[in-house]
């Protein structure tokens, strides 16, 4: 949020051999951070081997604020080994893949590969609205 340093949103897709779970972790104020945090590597702790993968430095930010504000899972556990080597896949592509797109947002890229999102206007500034207008209806 602009006007803050917190998180309020963790989203997570499990996906093995059986269909994929979705997890979303929400904090109804910036004081319940933490608690997302610590459901996040519960989260991770249920799963054989976790690999996390993200678009972006937006996510490797948020794991090194995490682990600096609530501490980093305990070394050599599961969620431990999933945190410290989170793959971005921006930094794999990056000069190595070159999309016919403007850049490699993720909306160009997805939208290229022909994924299509159910509003085709949303924005990251558009969730901002949103949060805050749930956040002053609560």
């Amino acid at each position: 949020m602009p006007e803050g340093d917190s998180y309020y949103l963790i989203g997570l897709r499990v996906a093995n051999d059986e269909p994929a779970i979705q997890y979303t972790l929400w904090a109804d104020s910036s004081e319940d951070e933490w608690k997302i945090w610590k459901d996040f590597l519960r989260i991770l702790e249920t799963i054989e081997n976790p690999v996390l993968i993200h678009y972006g430095s937006y996510e490797t930010a948020f794991l090194k604020r995490m682990r600096e504000r609530y501490g980093s899972p305990a070394e050599g556990s599961v969620a431990g080994k999933a945190v410290s080597s989170a793959v971005n896949v921006v930094s794999l592509i990056f000069a190595r893949i070159y999309f016919p797109t403007f850049s490699n947002s993720l909306k160009d890229v997805a939208g290229w590969l022909g994924y299509r999102w159910s509003e085709a206007n949303w924005t990251g500034l558009q969730t901002i609205v949103w949060r805050e207008r749930w956040q002053f209806h609560m």
